[in-house]
């Protein structure tokens, strides 16, 4: 186990798998960090093989991803990016996103799970509203999906191809053999 944290730190290469929380924000933050801390000039790989979680865990790695450091992002989707995982997944830098021919990307409605007194679920409502405004935003800014395009793709869990992803622009490539990323102009690991 410790080679293979060895050869992905030497590599510049960060796994995002399984559900978004709290910890595993925190996990990935502290790696981007680290690695941005090394040197800035290189780019940084996140894979992405996710269930999607918790809203603002993800926005808290979208932050740092877009906001705090200096290094390009390169996410790869490969396996599934459901919800906050596509969210990332579509957060990389321009012209570096890519994800295998087998990925699944999920896109749906923001999920309220709210539940207590009327009074607090309403104000929970509010935040949910908010919510949803930003992040329909963020994937209209990084994508060439259309505002009205977004609100039919979302009116049902939208699962989406590597292909009809690369159409969406919500990745830049779709990744057929290894040299389809590592020969990219541009990418600097």
């Amino acid at each position: 186990m410790a080679k293979d944290t060895e050869y992905m730190n030497d590599n510049r290469i960060i796994f995002l798998s399984g559900e978004i929380t709290e910890e595993k924000s925190k996990e990935i933050i502290t790696k981007i960090m680290n690695l941005e801390a090394k040197d800035p000039t290189k780019d940084i790989m996140l894979l992405i093989d996710s269930y999607g979680g918790m809203v603002h865990s993800m926005l808290a790695v979208h932050d740092v991803m877009k906001h705090l450091t200096r290094c390009d992002i390169i996410t790869v989707g490969i396996g599934k990016q459901m919800s906050a995982g596509q969210l990332l997944l579509i957060s990389g830098t321009k012209g570096k996103r890519f994800a295998t021919p087998n990925s699944r990307i999920l896109m749906h409605q923001l999920f309220a799970g709210t539940f207590g007194k009327l009074a607090d679920m309403e104000v929970d409502v509010e935040e949910y509203k908010m919510l949803e405004d930003l992040l329909d935003k963020l994937i209209v800014k990084y994508t060439k999906v259309k505002k009205s395009q977004l609100k039919e793709l979302l009116q049902v869990d939208s699962y989406v191809s590597a292909q009809k992803a690369l159409e969406l622009g919500l990745i830049d490539h779709i990744i057929k053999q290894p040299t389809d990323l590592y020969k990219q102009p541009g990418i600097n690991l």
